[in-house]
C-alpha cells in the first residue's frame, strides 16, 4: 500500500514547494466542506425526477447523462450548477491557506469561484482559464494559474459533466490535456478535496494511466489526500443499506491505494474534510519558514553605534541569502536599506535565479491624503508581510514622534510582533539593539515555552542581549535558533 504519513507528506511536499516544482489539483470535497453540494447532491432531485435513487447509484456522470437523454438539453443541469454554485458558500480557512502558499499551477474540476476569491484576498493576481481559447492567452505578471479543467459556474452549458462531455473531451478540450501532461512530467502534484467515491477520481486517474503509460519510469512523486469510506450515523434513514455499502467501500480502499500506486501517487487518509485545514496550516508554515521578514526601524541608534548596526544588517541580509532562505522586507528607516544591500550582493555572487522571490520588497509609501488613509495602507502592507514569512526578526524599532520631538518604540514594528505572533511566525527579537526589539524580548522571555516549547534557547538570547558581541556572532545566533526550532 502506498499510503504515506502526514508528517512524512508536509516534509516532502515542502521541499517540492521550495524548488518551485508544486502543484495543485483540488476536487469537489474543498467545496463540499463551505457549503456547496457534492456529485449526490447536486443530481438528487434529478434522479428522484428519474425514479431512481441516487445512493445506490455508483455511475453518478451516467446518471447526468440519463437526464439529457430524457430532455434532449442540458437546461435543467445547467440550472443546477448554477443554483448551487453561484452564490452558496463562503471562502473556508482551507481555501485562505491554499492561497498562501507559493505555488504557481492550480488545477481543479470544480465550477465554483471559491479559489478566484481566495486568491483575491490573498493580494495575489490571479490567470483563470476554463475554456480552450484561455490557454492560448496569458496573463502578465500572474502569480497563479487556475486551470478550471472542467468549466466554470459563469458557462455551465460548457461545464463537463455528462457522459457525452467525457467522452468528448479530446475532441473539446484537448489543449487541456496537453497542458496536464506537460505539467504532469516534472511537477509534484498534491490531489485534495477527492473522497473514495468521486467520480471525478476514476477519470482523473485513468487519464493519468493514458497520459503517463509511455513516461512510467521516472514519474515525480505525487500525493493524493483522500478521505475514508465513512459509516453511516445511527438511526439515519435506510441505515443497513448505507451500513452495506460503506463495508463494501472499506473492503476496495486497500486496493484502490495499491491502485494508485501504479501512478507514483502516494496516499494521505483522513477521516473528514476538516482534516484537511490543519495539514495545509502546517504545509503553509513549514514552507513559509524559509522566508525571513527582518522588521525594525532606526531614528537612532543607542545601545550601539550606527557602524555596528549597518554591519549587523549587511551581514544578516548576505547570510539569510547565502543560507537559503529569502528576504521579506518592508523598507524599515534605517534598517532595512543595508540589509537588502547584504542580501541583494550575496544573490548576484550565487548569480540565483528569480530574484524577486529571493528579496520581496514591499515598502511604506510617504505621501497620503489624510492620517486615516496612511494607516489603513500601512496596515495592509504589514499583513501582506507576514503573510509571506514564518520567520520575523526584530531590529531597534524606535521612531522620531513628530508631535513631541522625542524618540519612541516604533508601533509599527509592535503591530508585526502582534500579527507575526498571531500568524504562528518563529519570533526573533535582537534585544541588543533596543527599542521594540527589546520590549518583545522582555514579553517573550516571562514565559519562552509559549513561544518557543521545550527548546531551550538560552545559551543564543544571551548572545542577542549582550552589546559586546559581534555582529557575526549575533547572526550565528539568530541562525541558531532557527536551526534548533525548525520542524522539517
Amino acid at each position: 500500500m502506498a499510503e504515506i504519513t502526514k508528517e512524512q507528506f508536509i516534509r516532502d511536499f515542502a521541499k517540492a514547494i521550495e524548488a518551485d516544482q508544486a502543484a495543485l489539483f483540488i476536487g469537489a470535497g474543498m467545496s463540499a466542506g463551505v457549503g456547496f453540494v457534492d456529485w449526490r447532491g447536486l443530481l438528487r432531485d434529478i434522479a428522484a425526477d428519474l425514479k431512481l435513487d441516487v445512493d445506490e447509484e455508483h455511475d453518478l456522470i451516467g446518471l447526468a447523462q440519463y437526464e439529457y437523454n430524457r430532455n434532449r438539453n442540458r437546461s435543467r443541469l445547467n440550472q443546477k450548477i448554477i443554483e448551487e454554485f453561484c452564490s452558496r458558500a463562503t471562502l473556508s480557512n482551507s481555501h485562505r491557506w491554499i492561497a498562501r502558499l507559493p505555488v504557481d499551477t492550480v488545477w481543479t474540476t470544480n465550477y465554483d469561484t471559491l479559489l478566484e476569491q481566495a486568491y483575491a484576498d490573498a493580494a495575489k493576481t490571479v490567470d483563470v482559464k476554463h475554456r480552450k481559447a484561455d490557454l492560448l492567452l496569458r496573463v502578465p505578471y500572474a502569480d497563479v494559474t487556475l486551470l478550471k479543467m472542467h468549466g466554470d459556474v459563469t458557462q455551465p452549458d460548457e461545464a463537463v459533466l455528462i457522459k457525452d462531455d467525457y467522452e468528448r473531451y479530446e475532441a473539446k478540450r484537448g489543449l487541456f490535456t496537453s497542458r496536464l501532461q506537460g505539467d504532469l512530467t516534472w511537477k509534484q502534484f498534491l490531489f485534495l478535496g477527492f473522497s473514495f467515491t468521486d467520480p471525478n477520481i476514476d477519470y482523473i486517474f485513468s487519464r493519468l494511466r493514458i497520459l503517463l503509460e509511455e513516461k512510467a519510469d521516472n514519474q515525480p512523486p505525487r500525493y493524493c489526500i483522500l478521505r475514508r469510506p465513512s459509516a453511516p450515523a445511527a438511526g439515519v434513514k435506510d441505515h443497513s443499506k448505507l451500513q452495506a455499502q460503506y463495508e463494501r467501500d472499506a473492503k476496495h480502499l486497500p486496493h484502490r491505494i495499491a491502485d494508485l500506486s501504479r501512478f507514483n501517487v502516494e496516499v494521505i487518509l483522513i477521516d473528514e474534510y476538516s482534516e484537511i485545514e490543519e495539514l495545509l496550516r502546517q504545509l503553509c508554515l513549514v514552507v513559509s519558514a524559509k522566508s525571513i521578514l527582518v522588521s525594525g526601524s532606526a531614528h537612532e541608534y543607542a545601545p550601539i553605534t550606527r557602524d555596528k548596526m549597518d554591519s549587523f544588517c549587511r551581514k544578516l541580509g548576505e547570510q539569510i541569502i547565502k543560507r537559503g532562505f529569502n528576504l521579506v522586507s518592508g523598507f524599515g528607516l534605517g534598517i532595512a536599506g543595508s540589509c537588502i544591500i547584504g542580501a541583494h550582493e550575496q544573490a548576484k555572487r550565487e548569480k540565483s535565479g528569480r530574484l524577486g522571490q529571493r528579496l520581496r520588497l514591499h515598502p511604506f509609501p510617504q505621501e497620503f491624503k489624510d492620517d486615516a488613509e496612511r494607516k489603513k495602507v500601512y496596515s495592509d502592507i504589514r499583513e501582506q508581510l507576514v503573510k509571506e514569512s514564518g520567520v520575523t526578526i526584530f531590529i531597534a524599532g524606535n521612531k522620531l514622534d513628530r508631535t513631541t520631538g522625542k524618540v519612541v518604540l516604533a508601533d509599527g514594528v509592535m503591530q508585526e510582533f502582534a500579527l507575526a505572533k498571531a500568524n504562528s511566525h518563529l519570533l526573533i527579537p535582537v534585544p541588543a539593539t533596543g527599542g521594540a526589539a527589546n520590549e518583545i524580548w522582555n514579553e517573550i522571555k516571562a514565559s519562552p515555552d509559549k513561544f518557543y516549547g521545550a527548546v531551550d534557547l538560552r545559551a543564543e538570547f544571551a548572545v542577542l542581549e549582550d552589546t559586546s558581541k559581534s555582529e557575526t556572532e549575533w547572526v550565528e545566533a539568530i541562525f541558531s535558533v532557527i536551526k534548533k526550532t525548525r520542524k522539517d
